[in-house]
């Protein structure tokens, strides 16, 4: 995976004459920055000098409960490489056919101009509250402190409103991409909902567990990804990452939150449930199991994962997602019963 250098090279940048004091995020366009002095607008692309919307943090992927976890070193923030930079309009390009319209980078972009109409877009429209200035060190440096104040700014709204046909699209692309793209996937969602998460590195067979997360809400645990139907494989596998987590850094199991995230919830009848509700009997361990529509959802409207205040730990007496996603987003979801099992299973 393809890492950008810290700073872009940029003929000119962007910088806001004020900051707004709320980003609205909308579907079906650019997000509206609302000003103190009652003013609304659009903000088009400011051309980050090192652009929220393509790079992570190298803090955002690594967990210090695991030190020398060897982790992964991608710091992109598209999964599947769909994001370029333009040098003729300082500006990202989406390459609409590789996007899988999962919403990370439009919930990244620092004042709303990254947005989803059917394709992912980005605005480039300059607004009356900005200003184009060639490229220089102050102007840098400025540039960087506004972004910073834009991070602690309210942020409210719905980037994508969901909906069957939607899924359905998204739903397509995800079963047909490659299998490298699966843990990255869902690595870049939990860092999106606020998460540190740090991935292991193709190839490597020693680290075993596919990723660990510390979530906002200070839950720690080992990840197993399955975009197939192995999900019993990834029950029984997050029973060997508790253990070589203690193992190797000394988490005990009552400290490590793991979580199961899958394409799609396993049909009732599987034995995946039932493995589930037997390691909670037996060691008191809830395993929590997430969907990858679920997570998206969950970005859409700017939510966090939340473990420890939101339960998402099913079992084969409970298989109902859509409780709990509903009940973080305070409104009933706007998506068919057993849709692609994202929130219930199929069957």
């Amino acid at each position: 995976m393809r890492v950008f250098s810290k700073t872009a090279n940029r003929r000119n940048i962007s910088i806001l004459q004020a900051i707004p004091s709320h980003i609205e995020y909308r579907p079906d366009a650019p997000a509206i920055a609302h000003f103190p002095d009652g003013r609304n607008m659009q903000l088009g692309c400011i051309g980050c000098t090192n652009p929220k919307c393509m790079r992570f943090d190298p803090k955002d992927i690594m967990c210090g409960e695991v030190e020398n976890f060897p982790n992964d070193k991608s710091l992109d923030v598209c999964p599947v490489e769909a994001i370029q930079w333009d040098s003729d309009s300082d500006t990202p390009i989406i390459d609409t056919q590789k996007c899988i319209n999962c919403g990370i980078c439009i919930n990244r972009c620092p004042i709303g101009a990254v947005y989803f109409d059917g394709v992912v877009k980005v605005n480039k429209d300059i607004s009356d509250n900005q200003i184009r200035r060639s490229t220089d060190n102050a102007t840098v440096i400025l540039q960087k402190q506004q972004i910073e104040e834009l991070e602690d700014i309210r942020k409210s709204g719905i980037s994508v409103m969901e909906s069957d046909q939607p899924l359905e699209g998204i739903y397509e692309k995800l079963m047909g991409i490659r299998s490298n793209y699966h843990n990255i996937i869902a690595r870049n969602l939990l860092i999106s909902l606020g998460c540190r998460s740090a991935m292991r590195r193709i190839g490597d067979v020693y680290t075993r567990m596919d990723a660990v997360y510390a979530s906002a809400d200070n839950c720690f645990g080992a990840v197993e990804v399955e975009f197939g139907r192995e999900t019993l494989d990834a029950s029984r596998g997050i029973l060997d990452d508790i253990a070589v987590l203690y193992t190797r850094y000394g988490i005990e199991k009552d400290e490590n939150t793991p979580l199961v995230i899958c394409l799609q919830l396993p049909n009732a009848r599987q034995g995946y449930w039932q493995v589930v509700k037997d390691v909670k009997t037996v060691e008191d361990i809830p395993i929590s199991t997430i969907t990858i529509g679920a997570l998206m959802l969950l970005n859409w409207n700017g939510c966090l994962l939340m473990p420890d205040d939101v339960t998402y730990y099913l079992d084969y007496d409970n298989m109902d997602l859509r409780s709990v996603i509903a009940w973080q987003l305070d409104r009933d979801i706007q998506v068919s019963d057993k849709l692609l099992g994202i929130l219930e299973p199929m069957k």
